[in-house]
This record gives C-alpha cells, sequence and structure tokens, in this order.
C-alpha cells in the first residue's frame, strides 16, 4: 500500500488565508477608530454648538428684561414700587 502524500499547498492556502482575514480585521480596527474619532469629534462640536446657543438664549433674554424694563409706564414703575414694599407710608 501506498502513503498518501500530502499537499503543501493548503497548508500556504490556510495561511494566506489566515493572513487576508487578520488584515482585514485590522483594516476592520483602522476604519473603526476612525468613524469612532469621527463621532467624538461630532459629539464634542454638538456639545459646544448647544452651549452657544443656551448662552445667546440667555443673553438674548437678558436684553429683553431690560428693554422691558426701560419701556416701563409710570403706573407700572409704580405698581412696582409699592409691590415691593417701598411706599412712604409702608
Amino acid at each position: 500500500m501506498a502513503k498518501k502524500q500530502r499537499k503543501p499547498q493548503r497548508q500556504a492556502e490556510t495561511t494566506t488565508t489566515t493572513d487576508a482575514k487578520s488584515g482585514l480585521n485590522s483594516l476592520k480596527d483602522m476604519l473603526n477608530a476612525d468613524a469612532l474619532g469621527a463621532l467624538k469629534q461630532l459629539e464634542k462640536d454638538m456639545k459646544t454648538e448647544g452651549e452657544r446657543k443656551a448662552k445667546e438664549a440667555a443673553e438674548q433674554k437678558r436684553r429683553e428684561q431690560e428693554e422691558r424694563e426701560r419701556n416701563k409706564s409710570f403706573a407700572e414703575l409704580l405698581d412696582d414700587y409699592e409691590k415691593k414694599g417701598g411706599g412712604k407710608f409702608s
């Protein structure tokens, strides 16, 4: 009986396939790292934009309040003064 000969090509194909898979994994890891970095940057930009908008809204509210105070009539100013208890006879 003759012995069966092993094919050395089979091992080379397996090694090549393994190298290709590990190359794909490293490429996949690099893409994931790039995507993760891009998402983190996007999140940071969105947070900064939200803070800026909140600050602008607070500033706008303050300006509107000052404008209302400047435009009050004498009667409204007198009412406010009396409500605070600053009247002459209180």
